[in-house]
């Protein structure tokens, strides 16, 4: 059960998010080595093989192989294929929205940004709302017979389909759950598979990180970082009231960000205040709201500002907030806990 109540399909969360990583990664190495390597071009003279046809072809190489094969490791390779390919389409927007094809388009970083956050938000909205209905439930373990005839079932997601399939309750999917439960426990799992390897992986990091994230010493860095934010907002507010020169906004974007930066400090402040006088979780969650401002408003602006040298902050607020979600996670915990 997930923390806000409602479960969800957690092997299709996994290939999504394994496909927006391999999607950021590959525009960061692809910025990167261009940089370091000066722009080369691949073809010469007036040839230019540009890499958002790699990307084409990766994409299209991705959605053969879920056409032509079955089972979630197809599935999870298209995944990471299709991000990288992703990725190498998408580094070259600034290209297809300017008239002198301009790969240098300044607000083309904040584009791909964007672009990015919409994909997350929306997958996540569509992974939450579609739940695990009994019909979903069923397709489930429909799967998972199939990796088990293809031998890349893993005991570890045999466990989890076997519990999604006790959550069946319609009657008419009942004796359906029954037969494919009895199908999975008919033969013993591999040991060892790709999907083994990538279910502890990827559990090994995420209990890490829930461990280094929810450590004492971090959060107090975050609640101290968070009164940083909201010092720092106030007094920029309190300048730019004050000045009378007319410059201190430059353009739109400069005013876009103050203005945000502004939202996002008053959240803090009022999270920070929460923090002392109660509840805890409503801090948590208005800290929360504050860093989400940040990132879903003020970073657009600083990338289309700063181009990759927004990293750096962006990279903070993406700790920051991991913190606070492993911080709500535990507070929600502790009060779905029967009383003793």
């Amino acid at each position: 059960m997930s923390a806000s109540g409602r479960e969800h399909d957690s092997a299709a969360l996994a290939r999504f998010e394994l496909f927006l990583l391999a999607a950021i990664a590959t525009v960061l190495v692809t910025r990167a080595y261009l940089a370091a390597s000066g722009y080369p071009q691949i073809g010469g003279g007036t040839l230019h093989i540009a890499h958002v046809l790699w990307g084409g072809l990766l994409m299209a190489v991705a959605l053969a192989a879920l056409a032509l094969t079955e089972g979630s490791r197809a599935r999870l390779v298209s995944s990471l294929i299709g991000g990288i390919g992703f990725g190498l389409f998408v580094d070259e927007i600034g290209k297809f929205v300017t008239s002198d094809v301009n790969y240098f388009f300044r607000p083309a970083i904040a584009m791909i940004y964007v672009v990015f956050v919409l994909f997350w938000l929306v997958a996540r909205v569509a992974i939450s709302r579609a739940g695990l209905p009994d019909t979903r439930r069923v397709a489930i373990g429909a799967d998972a017979v199939t990796d088990l005839a293809l031998g890349h079932l893993d005991g570890i997601r045999r466990r989890h389909v076997l519990a999604v399939l006790d959550g069946v309750r319609d009657a008419r999917y009942v004796d359906v759950a029954a037969s494919l439960r009895s199908a999975l426990l008919a033969r013993q799992v591999p040991t060892s598979t790709v999907e083994t390897r990538f279910s502890h992986l990827r559990g090994d990091v995420a209990r890490r990180t829930d461990r280094v994230l929810g450590h004492r010493v971090v959060r107090r860095i975050v609640v101290a970082l968070f009164v940083i934010q909201a010092l720092v907002a106030v007094a920029s507010v309190a300048i730019a009231m004050l000045a009378e020169n007319e410059g201190v906004v430059d353009d739109l974007s400069d005013l876009l960000v103050q203005v945000s930066s502004a939202v996002s400090g008053a959240l803090a402040l009022l999270g920070v205040w929460f923090l002392w006088r109660g509840p805890y979780l409503r801090a948590l969650r208005v800290l929360r709201v504050s860093i989400i401002v940040s990132l879903l408003v003020t970073q657009v602006f600083l990338f289309a500002q700063e181009q990759l040298g927004a990293l750096a902050g962006f990279g903070l607020s993406v700790v920051m907030l991991g913190c606070l979600q492993v911080a709500i996670r535990s507070e929600e915990e502790q009060l779905l806990e029967p009383p003793t």
